[in-house]
């Protein structure tokens, strides 16, 4: 009888563990690599990235863009993902940009940006922007990394519910941080 009355508790321990579908975010020592980067037509992009050694960068069929992840990852909610996009933002004022996220943060309820600014990575001024969305459970949050390509930018961005996003943000960090220049690159 007594164990009936504990099988309740045990299941409802488990449950924060079974939701959990992704494994754990690799240990901040984990050993890291550099990628270069390619478009769509294989043209190499002026940047590259620092992402744990069992990452690599694909495109995948249906999905526009480049993502880098481990190669269990299915894009687009998966928060082991970096996914590298093309932006019709101009990126030749961040300070612009930024003044206009906060301008439009100001009068969006929909979503916030709870930190933006201009962000410096290997002598390249781009921005960094964190979004929070969605209520009720749905709440996600992603972490951009918006830097110039020819006259508009390309996104570096990250996004997980926002409980996973809270978990991971340091190695999320990390990796936005560790864009470089081809010309840069270590």
């Amino acid at each position: 009888m007594r164990f009936r009355r504990l099988m309740p508790s045990i299941v409802l321990a488990a449950l924060p563990a079974l939701a959990s579908e992704t494994p754990p975010p690799p240990p901040m020592d984990t050993a890291f690599h550099r990628v270069e980067l390619k478009g769509s037509q294989g043209t190499p992009l002026p940047y590259t990235i620092e992402v744990p050694q069992d990452w690599q960068a694909r495109q995948i069929e249906g999905f526009p863009g480049l993502w880098i992840g481990p190669a269990d990852a299915k894009p687009p909610r998966d928060p082991r993902l970096v996914w590298v996009r093309g932006s019709q933002v101009s990126l030749a004022k961040p300070e612009d940009v930024v003044a206009n996220i906060k301008a439009n943060d100001d009068v969006n309820s929909e979503w916030s940006a709870p930190r933006v600014e201009v962000k410096e990575v290997g002598g390249v001024r781009g921005v960094l922007v964190r979004m929070d969305s969605g209520a009720g459970g749905s709440e996600r949050s992603t972490l951009s990394l918006k830097l110039p390509l020819a006259s508009l930018a390309v996104d570096f961005m990250i996004s997980a519910d926002r409980a996973e996003f809270e978990r991971r943000l340091p190695l999320y960090e990390r990796i936005l941080l560790s864009v470089r220049p081809v010309a840069a690159a270590p």
